[in-house]
């Protein structure tokens, strides 16, 4: 199923901040995301109904198998769209995040493959981040 672009960013977040600290608390996903906690409260209650997360309140959320898959997608995305800036596009590396941010949701999984391939399957991002692989849904280092 596709996520929405809200949903896909609050995975990543959940991802990367599981990643680092063990689990993702309301707080810090309301720094990251640039959101009130009540905003986050609410969705990770709806994340929660569909399966993607395991959300416990004042305790926080880890990442459900298929919310897991969801996010290392979008990070795997992102992570050869940055690549795809700076070594074919020659965008210097400083500027790929943002426009890698917008690009993530957009892009197919063909193409990403196909980003892949063409990139001869770079194991990591202009910035020395691990391009997770879709079959390797372990968290990696930041995003």
């Amino acid at each position: 199923m596709q996520e929405t672009e809200s949903v896909e960013n609050y995975l990543k977040t959940i991802w990367d901040l599981e990643t680092r600290t063990g689990r993702a608390i309301t707080g810090d996903l309301a720094r990251c995301l640039e959101v009130a906690p009540a905003s986050v409260t609410g969705m990770l209650k709806r994340l929660s109904t569909r399966g993607l997360i395991k959300y416990r309140p004042y305790q926080g959320a880890t990442l459900a198998a298929e919310g897991r898959r969801t996010a290392v997608r979008v990070v795997r995305r992102h992570r050869l769209i940055e690549t795809f800036l700076v070594e074919v596009m020659q965008v210097p590396a400083g500027l790929v995040h943002d426009e890698a941010e917008r690009w993530e949701h957009v892009i197919s999984d063909d193409m990403a493959e196909r980003m892949d391939v063409l990139l001869g399957r770079p194991l990591v991002d202009p910035h020395g981040a691990v391009i997770p692989r879709d079959e390797d849904p372990e968290p990696g280092a930041g995003s």
